[in-house]
C-alpha cells in the first residue's frame, strides 16, 4: 500500500496504480473555499531548504482531506504536518531532479489546465436551467416520426425549402406515413423517418425541444437546424424505464472442473429456487461472479443500455412483481438466473446532476451557454460589441477574389490598434489575419458587411475567451489552488512511478531479498481437496454421507437423489479453509469423511481427498503483495534520505497560530 500522505494528496490507490483522470476528477469536486483569520497570507509556516510554504495551504489542505484520513491518530495536526512535510519533501526533489522541466510533463499539466478551464468559462445560471430542462426529458421519452428537407448550414437563401417542408406538414399529419416515406423519401434531399421513441441528448437540441413541446398527435410547424428544415409529428409520450435492481447467479461457461457442465448446475439451482431455497445463500455459494456473490448476488442498478448484453437487460426488465425470479437464461459470460430486487424510475436530479452537466458541456446546447458567458466577460471587461474602428475597417478593406485574400488599402496602418481587451492590444492586421484564416469557411454569397460583422463577433469572442482563460489563475483564487494541485500531483506521480512504483517492481535482486528476510509473511493458508455436498434436507445429507462411506461416487449419488427433484448439489476442487462453498464452521479431524455440519439453514457434508497444510508461497506466488510491502519498505528508506537532503525550518510561532485555528 502506499504511504497515508500519498492517499490524502493523491487520492489513489496502489492496486491500480492510479487512474490521474480519477486524480483530477478527486481534486475538482473536493476543492473549499475557507477563511483563515488569524493567519495572514505572508505567514510561513515552513521552508524546505528556502523555499518557503505558506500556512494557508496547510490550513486548506488539511480541512480539504481530513474526511478522507482513516487513522484517527493522523487527524492529529502534529501527525498531519509529518504528512504534508514528506509530500512536499517529494515535491521539492521532483524539482530538483527536472520533472517540472520535462516536456512531456509539461505537455499532459497543459491539457488537464485546459479541462480544468473549461468549469470557469461557462455561465452557471444559463447551465443550471439547462440541466433542469435536460433532467425533465430524460425522466421522459417521446415518439416521433419528421420529414426534412435537406439545406446546407450555409446557404441563407432557403425560402424554396422552407415552402417544400411547409407543404408537408399536412401530409404528415394526416397520409399514412408509410405511403408517404415511400413516395417522397429520397435519402439524398429529403428524409421521412420513425425516429421511435427518444430521451434528451439522442437529437440536435432543437429538435429535441420541438419534439417535447409538440403535443401527441400534433405536427410541428417547419423549423431548421443544421441539416435542414423539418416538421416532426409526435406520436406519444411516456414516462422512460428507469433503474432496474436484480441480484443473480452466475455459472460461467468455462470451468476449472471439467465435468461440471455449466448448463446443468444452473438447471439444478433454478429447481432449488422453484423448491424455496433461498437465492442469496446460493448466489453466495455457488455463483462465479465474485463481485457480486458475496452481497447474495446483487448487481449495482442498471438502465436500458448499461449492460453488454441485451438478453440479460431485456429479462432483467422483463420481471414484474419484487422477488420474481427467471428462467436461466445464457449470455457470453455464462448461464444466470435473475431475481428482481427494485424497479425504480429515473434517478433523482441530484444523483446525475454531474453527467447531465457534462452532457450538455458536449451538446449543441453549449453554443447557448457559450453566448451567455460572451455577454458576461463583455461587461467584465467594460467591453462592447460595436467597434468603432469597424467602419473605417468595412470601407478599406478590400477582397482580391483570384486569390481568396483579404487587405486593407493603405490609407490605414497595418500596425494601429484596432482592439483593446484590457493590457492587450490588437491591430487592424491581426484581424486581417483572422479574416483570411477564415476565409474557407466565408461563403462566396454572403455580402461584405455582413461577412464582417459576422467575423469580427467571432473574432472577439475568441480573444475574450482567450484571455479569460490565461488570466484565471491570477483572477480566481479557487482557480489556482486547484491548478496548483493537478501541478504537484502530476509532478509527484511521475516521481512515485520512477523512484517507487517501478522500481521496486523491477528491483529483482532487491526483491529477492526482501522476501527472504519476510519470508513469514507470505504462506499458503490451510486448504483441503475434496468434495462438499450441501442440502436443505437433514436426511438427504445423512444419505451423501452414508453413501461416501460406502465409496459412492458423486455422479452416483447425483442419480439416486436428484431424479425428481433437485435435493443435493455437490461442490468439487480445492478450498481454503474459511472460504465458500465450505462450511464456516468446518471442523477437521482425522476421518476424511465429516459428521453433518448445519449452516443457517443447509446441512452440508464434506469428503476431503488430501488436505494441504499451511505452506510457503514461491517469490512468484507472493509477487503482488511482495511488491506492495517493498515499495512501502523503500519510500520509507528514501524519505529518510529527503530529510537529510533538504533543510527543513518551521516556524513554531506561525504553526501554533495553525493549531488554533484547527482545532476550533
Amino acid at each position: 500500500m502506499y504511504s497515508t500522505s500519498d492517499l490524502v494528496f493523491l487520492f489513489f490507490s496502489k492496486k491500480s496504480y492510479m487512474k490521474k483522470s480519477f486524480f483530477l476528477y478527486a481534486l475538482l469536486f473536493l476543492s473549499l473555499n475557507i477563511s483563515f483569520s488569524q493567519v495572514s497570507d505572508s505567514d510561513v509556516l515552513l521552508t524546505i531548504s528556502d523555499e518557503p510554504v505558506l500556512a494557508t495551504e496547510f490550513i486548506r489542505v488539511y480541512n480539504k482531506n481530513l474526511d478522507l484520513v482513516q487513522d484517527d491518530s493522523q487527524k492529529e495536526v502534529e501527525s498531519y504536518l509529518k504528512l504534508f512535510l514528506n509530500y512536499k519533501l517529494k515535491l521539492a526533489e521532483a524539482k530538483s531532479l527536472g520533472y517540472d522541466k520535462d516536456l512531456v510533463y509539461l505537455k499532459e499539466l497543459k491539457t488537464y489546465q485546459n479541462q480544468l478551464t473549461q468549469n470557469y468559462l461557462t455561465d452557471k445560471n444559463v447551465t443550471e436551467e439547462l440541466v433542469l430542462e435536460a433532467y425533465e426529458r430524460t425522466v421522459n421519452e417521446v415518439k416521433a416520426q419528421h420529414v426534412l428537407v435537406r439545406v446546407e448550414n450555409f446557404e441563407t437563401d432557403t425560402l424554396q425549402a422552407f415552402n417544400d417542408v411547409l407543404a408537408f406538414k399536412d401530409r404528415l399529419k394526416n397520409e399514412n406515413f408509410d405511403s408517404l416515406k415511400k413516395e417522397i423519401h429520397d435519402g439524398k434531399n429529403i428524409f421521412v423517418e420513425d425516429l421511435g421513441f427518444f430521451t434528451a441528448f439522442k437529437m440536435a437540441y432543437n429538435f429535441e425541444s420541438k419534439a417535447f413541446n409538440t403535443k401527441i398527435g400534433e405536427v410541428s410547424n417547419p423549423f431548421r437546424t443544421k441539416f435542414g428544415y423539418h416538421v416532426v409529428k409526435v406520436l406519444d409520450k411516456r414516462k422512460s424505464k428507469g433503474l432496474v435492481s436484480v441480484s443473480h447467479i452466475m455459472i460461467a461457461n468455462t470451468q476449472k472442473d471439467n465435468k461440471l457442465v455449466a448448463k446443468d448446475r444452473i438447471l439444478e439451482l433454478h429447481r432449488l429456487l422453484v423448491q424455496g431455497e433461498d437465492f442469496g445463500a446460493l448466489a453466495k455459494q455457488f455463483s462465479d461472479d465474485k463481485s457480486s456473490s458475496a452481497r447474495n448476488g446483487e448487481l449495482k442498478p442498471f438502465k436500458s443500455g448499461q449492460i453488454n448484453s441485451t438478453k440479460f437487460e431485456n429479462t432483467a426488465f422483463s420481471l414484474k412483481e419484487i422477488g420474481d425470479i427467471s428462467e436461466p437464461i445464457q449470455t457470453k459470460f455464462g448461464w444466470h438466473i435473475l431475481k428482481l430486487i427494485k424497479k425504480t424510475p429515473v434517478a433523482d436530479f441530484n444523483k446525475i446532476k454531474n453527467d447531465l452537466q457534462k452532457q450538455v458541456g458536449k451538446d449543441s446546447r453549449s453554443k447557448l451557454v457559450r453566448t451567455k458567458m460572451f455577454e458576461k466577460l463583455l461587461s467584465e471587461y467594460n467591453l462592447s460589441k460595436k467597434n468603432q474602428n469597424l467602419v473605417s475597417f468595412q470601407t478599406e478593406v478590400v477582397f482580391d477574389v483570384s486569390n481568396r485574400n483579404w487587405d486593407l488599402s493603405n490609407k490605414i496602418n497595418n500596425t494601429k490598434i484596432f482592439l483593446q481587451i484590457k493590457d492587450r492590444s490588437y491591430t487592424f492586421r491581426d484581424f486581417i489575419d483572422f479574416l483570411n484564416k477564415n476565409s474557407k469557411s466565408i461563403n462566396k454569397k454572403w455580402k461584405k458587411k455582413f461577412i464582417i460583422e459576422n467575423q469580427y463577433n467571432l473574432f472577439l469572442e475568441q480573444l475574450l475567451f482567450q484571455y479569460k482563460k490565461d488570466n484565471l489563475e491570477y483572477e480566481n483564487q479557487e482557480f489556482a489552488n486547484i491548478l496548483n494541485e493537478y501541478r504537484e500531483g502530476l509532478l509527484l506521480f511521475e516521481l512515485m512511478q520512477d523512484k517507487i512504483w517501478e522500481g521496486a517492481k523491477n528491483d529483482t535482486l532487491g526483491l529477492k531479498v526482501f522476501y527472504n528476510n519476510n519470508m513469514k509473511n507470505y504462506l499458503w493458508p490451510d486448504r483441503i481437496i475434496g468434495s462438499i455436498a450441501s442440502s436443505s434436507s437433514y436426511k438427504t445429507i445423512k444419505k451423501v454421507r452414508k453413501s461416501w462411506l460406502n465409496n459412492h461416487s458423486n455422479d452416483k449419488i447425483d442419480k439416486l437423489l436428484n431424479t425428481r427433484k433437485q435435493n443435493v448439489i455437490f461442490s468439487k476442487g480445492e478450498f481454503e479453509l474459511g472460504d465458500p462453498p465450505l462450511p464456516k464452521n468446518l471442523i477437521l479431524s482425522k476421518h476424511p469423511i465429516t459428521g453433518v455440519i448445519k449452516e443457517n439453514n443447509n446441512f452440508f457434508v464434506v469428503k476431503i481427498d488430501e488436505f494441504v497444510p499451511e505452506s510457503q508461497k514461491t517469490i512468484l506466488e507472493a509477487k503482488g503483495q511482495l511488491i506492495s510491502d517493498y515499495q512501502n519498505e523503500l519510500e520509507s528508506r528514501w524519505i529518510l534520505e529527503l530529510k537529510s537532503k533538504f533543510h527543513v525550518d518551521l516556524n513554531e510561532e506561525v504553526f501554533q497560530k495553525v493549531k488554533s485555528i484547527i482545532s476550533k
